[in-house]
């Protein structure tokens, strides 16, 4: 899969803006610590006009691997993409995080969406205290549309080239790298970027039917 990636403009000390081009989609990508960057994101893109018009939203975090037995670092990144906009906010290194975020994932418009999504919410919860109220996994709703019971044990990579047909590059390297600095690489910034995407590509497909 091609994946280009430019960096377009920085707001802001805190924030920078990039355009992540994944097989000819551009992807308004915001990747901050900033509360009043995350706040006009949220209310700009995750605010239905009216409790009728259900979101599905694509997520899924990052955290600096540990290679000690028994100890888990929080996770330093959360991901949310919805349409050809994605949000990177950076937990790790945010004074604080604003009463909107947690506001945002206990919404009953919105479902979010991902593989193993259960996981990703519950170390939300247990690291920050965000709760994610309504969420679905991508691997589960595949295996009920399509009749593929092995598609519950699926990983992302797996079911976008199964059942889309393009490639999704995941390299180790990046996955295994420290998800707490202060400004994230380029291809930290594609990979986190590519896995919320997909994210919300599928499950916006197993919910409404379109792709």
């Amino acid at each position: 899969m091609g994946i280009r990636i430019e960096k377009l403009h920085t707001p802001k000390r805190s924030t920078n803006v990039y355009a992540v081009t994944i097989n000819r989609r551009v992807i308004t990508t915001t990747v901050t610590s900033s509360r009043t960057v995350l706040s006009s994101w949220i209310e700009d893109h995750l605010q239905a006009p009216n409790r009728r018009q259900r979101k599905v939203v694509g997520l899924d975090i990052e955290w600096r691997p540990s290679f000690t037995r028994g100890v888990t670092n929080p996770a330093a990144i959360i991901q949310l993409c919805i349409k050809n906009c994605c949000l990177i906010f950076q937990l790790y290194q945010a004074s604080s995080i604003p009463r909107c975020l947690y506001m945002a994932l206990e919404n009953p418009n919105i479902t979010y969406t991902g593989v193993k999504i259960s996981g990703d919410a519950k170390k939300l919860e247990e690291d920050y205290g965000l709760e994610v109220a309504y969420f679905a996994d991508v691997a589960a709703m595949a295996a009920e549309e399509f009749g593929q019971k092995e598609f519950r044990r699926a990983g992302l990579k797996t079911l976008v080239e199964l059942l889309t047909g393009e490639d999704m590059e995941k390299p180790k390297h990046v996955a295994l790298s420290n998800w707490e600095v202060k400004e994230l690489t380029c291809a930290q910034v594609k990979y986190a970027c590519v896995d919320a995407y997909y994210s919300y590509r599928l499950g916006k497909w197993m919910i409404s039917g379109k792709w």
